[in-house]
């Protein structure tokens, strides 16, 4: 069984290499300058893999390689030569030709304002795990010639959770979207919560309000949810076939669904005057000197509080304010656990 597996291999290998060549060598044909066509007797003594083949055998593995090729998008084209038209002539003298015009991509232009705005998303992405793919993805354009003046660009800070994802996490999640399969994870929804084990069939990646969110079949609830892609975790491809592998509804609804189940109707903070400006601006002041916020995030309420801690005190609800107190708490615990260790480590 080891031996036909071998064989197998290698046979696989043997074809692509003789594809690549056949690619190759019309393509070389077609860019030279000289005649873009070659005969099949030109290929058979000239490119490696048809050497070792009778007539028929070669002219149907041609056949087969050259379908390969037009299967896999490469415009290559048969015809036959004058000589073939002649009577008594066989096939082996027909032509193939690379359509060079149709097998290259079109050229792609950007304004210098398209340019630097390109250069700006670049740059945001240089923190964190996908710097490379942004990295990479600008290279690409610069090489075309485009050039980013960023000395007109406004001044930001990147605080999202593009700079923090891990490319792994990403690969992986679009690798199993791509092929259709059933994964599970590790997920945990919040401070102060344990970790959970979900299984989910995938659709895809939604980004909002700087956030990146893992949309799919949720087959615990059985129902689309979606799930904050910084708080998944182990995620593993399953065996067991998806049963809902196609979105039944925009991605993006289904986000702001999963959002609006964690919205606050109504939330009473006290502020002091200038101290948390980000919260002040999305409520209305009160009689009392409160500051009154409604339809808000509950899990963004609590943590952008939490940030304010020493200024900004929640009245009500009581859930917030008790899951800022938690967030306070467990990150105090983390700061002195980090504390003993770097003691014991010096």
């Amino acid at each position: 069984m080891a031996g036909a597996t071998v064989s197998q291999g290698s046979r696989r290998d043997r074809a692509v290499e003789r594809l690549t060549n056949l690619c190759f060598a019309l393509h070389g044909a077609a860019s030279n300058g000289g005649s873009p066509d070659r005969s099949a007797a030109w290929i058979r003594s000239h490119v490696a893999g048809y050497q070792d083949l009778g007539d028929e055998a070669f002219q149907k593995q041609l056949s087969r390689d050259i379908r390969s090729l037009q299967r896999a998008g490469v415009p290559v084209t048969q015809s036959a030569s004058k000589a073939s038209a002649e009577p008594g002539k066989d096939r082996s003298l027909s032509v193939y030709r690379m359509q060079q015009a149709d097998y290259q991509l079109a050229e792609v232009e950007f304004t210098p304002e398209e340019a630097m705005v390109l250069g700006v998303a670049a740059g945001m992405g240089q923190p964190g795990g996908l710097s490379s793919f942004s990295s990479s993805a600008w290279t690409k354009i610069a090489a075309s010639g485009a050039s980013r003046d960023l000395s007109g660009a406004p001044v930001y800070t990147a605080d999202n959770d593009l700079t923090r994802l891990d490319p792994n996490i990403v690969r992986d999640i679009l690798t199993t979207v791509r092929k259709g399969l059933r994964i599970n994870f590790t997920y945990v929804p919040g401070p102060q919560q344990s970790a959970q084990s979900r299984s989910m069939d995938p659709w895809g990646l939604v980004t909002l309000r700087n956030r990146v969110y893992l949309v799919g079949w949720d087959n615990d609830r059985g129902a689309p949810r979606a799930f904050r892609l910084l708080r998944v975790t182990e995620i593993r491809a399953t065996r067991q076939a998806p049963e809902h592998a196609h979105p039944t509804q925009s991605l993006q609804e289904v986000v702001e669904a999963s959002l609006n189940r964690d919205v606050v109707d109504r939330a009473v903070l006290r502020i002091p005057a200038g101290r948390a400006g980000e919260l002040e601006a999305l409520g209305t002041p009160g009689a009392d000197g409160t500051v009154v916020l409604e339809g808000i995030s509950h899990d963004f309420l609590v943590r952008t509080a939490a940030g304010y801690a020493a200024d900004v005190e929640v009245l009500e609800p009581t859930s917030v304010r008790d899951d800022m107190a938690a967030l306070l708490r467990a990150a105090a615990a983390t700061v002195s656990q980090d504390k003993q260790d770097k003691e014991a480590r010096d």
